[in-house]
């Protein structure tokens, strides 16, 4: 009778409301401006709902507020098949558990048994108590990145509603979500994101170029002057030509010059992009950031693409950046900008983008009688070499079948061979950068941000909002790699310790290589004291898929040093450990690798300093860890202040800074040769 009563009439200790959630007339949309920016208390023991749709949402809004997911994890129905306990739960709580046939390749997951969680019960009468509740999770909670959790992947009815009509005007995703965030505060309080909205909407790309207006000139640098006032660390300069018009503009914001001080290793310059009708060429300057995805490094317009121009658009750059020249540059094969970076980057490794390349085999070639056996012979010595001496080989014996040896766009290419080939440029580090794509990906900055009809002041004031979704990207991304993992396809430790390590990109890539493995065999050694050289067997397609073809690699392996090499040469051009010497240490029960092989700058646990610079295009004031920082950024100025005065003075700024570092064991940023961290040695060469 007493459990009957206790059902019937809920307690009334706490008869406090939780926060009410606001609904509008659409079927399960919640109201974005009440979600994010009411301040919800936690939930405690004793609170009372008037239904569990209420208990629910109200949780979903902690857990937004808080950084994490939310979801029913059990409910528990009475003998007249009534809902009389209800279980709600941190998302990742529970077993990660992988089917069978998606052993080789598994999906993310973001199960790692955490115990948050909320008990309650149901009364006859719909109202539901609060009976337990357990706050403390196992993990790291995310508030800022909150946007980008489950119970936000959402394009509600008014929202489709209102984009089939933009999409029917010819408005792209990028534009109208830029636009709802404006309206909502902020990407932070949009309620649906790119990815979603893009799969919901086909857009039809469209080329788009820059067109000068009367008066543009004006408007751009009242433009750059506000940007500097607005932060001191905006970089722009102008280059006037006799008359006093605008010849060339050069520009970066203070988060692109922040993010090169991480990623120093390999920069990409594009010159390919956007032409208005006055031929004013946009250029970029980009790099691959901890995920894989393209950094804007800074960018700019001129007037023309001769050495001049260029010269003194790459000296703009290096003065923005100060004075750290790049250790790779990626370039389109050009005369003018190879004598600017001899100029102005003479260390440089220079590299020329394979795809401009091949691009051109058509014009250069549509002349020769066998032109397409011509072409597939050259693609098939470009991608098919594995070596320089086979490279060399089959380019000769190509000239000689089709009698090419008066080529003399074929004879410059073979000239040039080590800024191209795959083979030959393999030796230095590309961060990833395959040597067959084009800059596609950089594109995507400004897509959906510019049209036929842009003028260059529109461009100029749209740059803020195209980086926007750059930020986006990467924030997602981050906590992508936090909240969720990659299961394992093997049971080896190697491959779990770059799991713990890597982003998700980068750990898939190394997975990749754990898959390959099963196509590879060490097929003979030669060992003496404790050096050995390797030759690993591995079974590949060929031929655009037309054959298989079975390659020596030779691995080289010093065990006292751990020093391990492969001929693919995989390590050195992208970071990433082949599956070549994953075959042979796992032959010799190899455990784990030491951490030189595992990349600080593809790490998913360092916090580099460009996340917590302030811009204006990210909504940077909107967490206390950010003002902070602002705080702190600008009282440490002192520092540079009293330590540029003198020689003597900086030392002593700098001592005290040391001290400051080593009192807190915070890394040195810089190694000793005052360069950024983030890179691998250079002298990766095979033994002789």
């Amino acid at each position: 009778m007493g459990d009957e009563m206790e059902q019937r009439m809920p307690p009334k200790e706490n008869t406090s409301m939780p926060v009410i959630v606001v609904q509008d007339g659409n079927k399960g949309e919640l109201d974005s401006s009440s979600k994010v920016n009411d301040v919800v208390e936690p939930p405690s023991a004793g609170m009372i709902f008037n239904c569990i749709d209420e208990l629910y949402e109200f949780y979903k809004t902690y857990g937004n507020q808080e950084g994490f997911p939310v979801f029913k994890k059990s409910t528990k129905n009475d003998k007249q098949g009534r809902l009389h306990f209800v279980t709600l739960s941190c998302g990742r709580g529970g077993k990660s558990r992988c089917k069978r046939e998606k052993l080789v390749n598994p999906s993310l997951t973001m199960k790692i048994e955490c115990n948050a969680k909320l008990n309650a019960r149901v009364y006859d009468d719909g109202v539901v108590r609060v009976t337990s509740v357990f706050l403390e999770h196992n993990h790291e909670l995310s508030p800022t990145r909150a946007r980008y959790l489950p119970r936000r992947r959402s394009v509600g009815t008014s929202m489709k509603r209102r984009r089939e009509k933009i999409d029917e005007a010819g408005v792209t995703v990028a534009k109208t979500l830029t636009s709802s965030a404006d309206e909502c505060g902020g990407h932070e309080s949009e309620p649906s994101l790119e990815k979603v909205c893009q799969n919901y909407i086909d857009n039809i790309d469209k080329r788009r170029k820059l067109c000068l207006g009367v008066g543009d000139a004006g408007v751009v640098c009242n433009y750059f002057n506000r940007m500097q006032e607005q932060n001191s660390n905006f970089y722009y300069s102008l280059d006037f030509n006799e008359d006093g018009h605008i010849r060339n503009i050069f520009w970066a914001d203070e988060r692109s010059r922040a993010a090169y001080k991480s990623f120093t290793d390999v920069v990409s310059f594009d010159t390919t992009y956007l032409t208005n009708k006055y031929d004013l060429p946009f250029v970029t300057f980009v790099g691959i950031n901890h995920h894989g995805q393209p950094l804007l490094f800074g960018c700019g317009l001129v007037s023309g693409e001769d050495t001049e121009t260029f010269v003194w658009l790459f000296m703009q750059w290096l003065a923005c950046m100060s004075g750290n020249a790049p250790k790779a540059v990626i370039t389109d094969q050009d005369m003018a900008i190879h004598k600017a970076i001899e100029i102005v980057f003479p260390e440089a490794q220079h590299r020329w983008c394979l795809w401009q390349i091949m691009k051109k085999i058509h014009g250069n070639l549509s002349c020769h009688s066998n032109n397409e056996q011509v072409k597939a012979t050259l693609m098939q010595a470009v991608y098919d070499s594995m070596s320089k001496e086979e490279f060399d080989f089959n380019w000769g014996q190509m000239i000689q079948k089709y009698s090419l040896q008066s080529n003399a766009w074929l004879s410059t290419l073979y000239d040039d061979r080590h800024r191209w080939v795959p083979v030959y440029v393999k030796d230095s580090f590309w961060a990833g950068m395959s040597t067959t794509q084009r800059s596609e990906n950089v594109h995507e900055f400004f897509e959906g941000h510019v049209n036929s009809k842009t003028t260059l002041k529109q461009f100029v004031e749209r740059y803020d909002k195209a980086l926007k979704t750059k930020v986006e990207k990467e924030l997602q991304e981050d906590l992508n790699s936090l909240n969720c993992y990659c299961p394992c396809v093997s049971h080896y430790n190697i491959e779990k310790q770059f799991q713990q390590a890597y982003t998700n990109n980068k750990f898939k890539e190394i997975q990749e290589e754990f898959k390959g493995k099963m196509f590879c065999y060490v097929h003979s050694m030669k060992e003496e004291d404790d050096f050995g050289v390797y030759e690993v067997i591995e079974d590949m397609v060929v031929e655009n898929g037309l054959s298989n073809q079975k390659v020596c690699f030779t691995v080289y392996f010093k065990q006292a040093e751990f020093d391990v090499r492969c001929s693919c040469r995989l390590f050195e051009f992208q970071g990433i450990l082949c599956r070549h010497i994953i075959t042979l240490l796992t032959v010799k029960g190899v455990y784990l690798v030491p951490q030189k092989y595992i990349l600080p700058r593809w790490r998913k646990d360092f916090r580099r300093e460009h996340t917590k610079v302030k811009v204006s295009y990210n909504n940077w004031n909107s967490t206390p860890e950010m003002r902070r920082y602002d705080l702190i950024s600008k009282k440490s100025a002192v520092f540079a202040d009293f330590g540029c005065t003198s020689e003597d003075n900086t030392q002593i700024a700098l001592d005290f800074i040391e001290q400051f570092r080593q009192k807190f064991n915070i890394a040195d940023p810089l190694n000793v040769n005052g360069q950024p961290i983030f890179s691998v040695s250079g002298s990766c060469q095979p033994y002789q």
